[in-house]
């Protein structure tokens, strides 16, 4: 019996398999009322993620970034940024896959899992493209929330004129190398 579940446990840990980060970025998308667009990009990210086979459904783990290295096109406005989210405080920001679950359409799933932002963890969905080939998967994933759930104010100027919107998009991808 013994035998029996030793050969059960190293036969599941061969067939899951740890993911390895070839390439990736996350940006997060708002805008500033009564000016433009705001649009910080990280392209470094941090991954642990492992999928049982070629088993897209099985992918589970977690992804960080850091949030002091999100840069836009406005050093001044980066700097604002990162005080408003209280970089050095709350230094990274992790997303934890906790399910995949397939759509109707072909190679469209929605991430399940909690993402963790200035000190606060919500449950959290994307919407992702996932596909794979012999030697990497890759997934293009989207969502929103908006920043208020997380406890962040988001800053005004001259009272309501020059207000950040709360609406965040977020849109990450990264390619992974199977093993």
């Amino acid at each position: 019996m013994k035998f029996l579940i030793f050969s059960m446990l190293l036969g599941a840990s061969l067939i899951a398999g740890d993911l390895q980060v070839k390439s990736g970025s996350v940006s997060a998308l708002t805008g500033v009322l009564g000016d433009s667009k705001v649009d910080p990009k990280f392209d470094s990210i941090n991954a642990k993620l492992s999928m049982d086979g070629d088993d897209l459904k099985s992918i589970r783990g977690t992804i960080s970034v850091e949030m002091a290295k999100f840069k836009s096109e406005n050093a001044d406005r980066d700097e604002n940024m990162h005080e408003t989210l209280e970089s050095e405080k709350f230094a990274m920001s992790n997303y934890t896959i906790n399910g995949v679950e397939a759509t109707e359409s072909p190679d469209t799933y929605v991430l399940k899992g909690e993402l963790e932002l200035h000190g606060v963890i919500r449950p959290l969905d994307f919407n992702a493209k996932i596909t794979q080939d012999d030697s990497t998967v890759s997934i293009d994933a989207k969502t929103q929330i908006n920043v208020e759930d997380y406890k962040i104010d988001m800053p005004c100027l001259l009272g309501f004129t020059m207000c950040v919107d709360e609406n965040v998009n977020i849109d990450g991808v990264v390619v992974l190398n199977k093993n």
